[in-house]
């Protein structure tokens, strides 16, 4: 496996979704005149969907070819933290799924739905950021730990 080469393609994948993290965001924030919502919502729908399928991508990646797999291979004591990790991929995912199906169904006219879903979505952002902090300090420990030796 070339891990060089899957890292790499981690880290574009990674700067890709903060970027449509911030799209999302910034959608959801816009100020509006008037009491429909529907270019609004479009935009948020769209936003989200390419949100949905590039988290998708990521995590798929991080699961079979990404640092998941490195450290199981190089730190296989860590496999209990690895296994928490892959499980809030499975609730990310289906969380996504619900507040995607969600945002569907918000009438142009009813705020507060879609105030709900939006406030739903910017915390479900804020539990993936947190999330990839973790991921970031698993692979750190994983890799970069001095396990002892000569010295």
């Amino acid at each position: 496996m070339d891990h060089l080469a899957i890292s790499q393609q981690v880290l574009n994948e990674h700067q890709t979704l903060a970027f449509v993290t911030s799209a999302l965001r910034s959608t959801i924030g816009w100020k509006f005149q008037g009491s429909d919502l529907t270019r609004k919502l479009e935009s948020a729908r769209f936003v989200a969907q390419s949100f949905e399928r590039h988290l998708k991508r990521l995590m798929k990646l991080e699961e079979h070819d990404g640092y998941m797999a490195v450290v199981l291979e190089s730190r296989p004591e860590l496999k209990s933290q690895v296994i928490v990790l892959r499980r809030e991929h499975v609730h990310f995912r289906r969380e996504l799924k619900r507040l995607l199906s969600e945002l569907g169904q918000i009438d142009p006219v009813d705020h507060d739905g879609f105030a709900k879903c939006s406030a739903e979505l910017l915390t479900l952002l804020d539990q993936l950021d947190q999330h990839g902090k973790q991921e970031t300090s698993l692979l750190q420990e994983a890799l970069l730990s001095d396990e002892g030796g000569e010295g």
